[in-house]
């Protein structure tokens, strides 16, 4: 018996998708840069795609967009966990009245 509680144990594991926390994203202005938001470490290449490793906050996903593009700029894709925003929602997140992620006084 404990032999087979190894072998499901062993093939749960590697079986295991990879993790659902991930993000991404892509600018509508292409830069590369890398920066730490609400947990995540973000990497964009000079092409505007962007990867968020990390688990983040938890936070709703059109509030982390927002935050995203107060940091970097608008974006044409965004997406977390395997869920993306509809073409109304990266609208929404990229609208003028979204306001600026503000920097603590340095």
């Amino acid at each position: 018996m404990l032999v087979l509680n190894l072998l499901a144990a062993l093939a749960l594991q590697t079986a295991a998708p990879a993790p659902l926390s991930a993000a991404a994203a892509t600018l509508l202005q292409p830069r590369e840069i890398q920066l730490n938001l609400d947990g995540r470490r973000w990497t964009c290449g000079s092409d505007g795609t962007c990867e968020g490793r990390g688990t983040g906050t938890s936070q709703p996903l059109i509030r982390e967009c927002r935050r995203f593009v107060g940091r970097l700029g608008p974006v044409s894709r965004f997406a977390r966990a395997g869920e993306a925003l509809t073409e109304a929602e990266v609208a929404r997140c990229n609208s003028t009245d979204n306001g600026r992620v503000p920097r603590s006084p340095q």
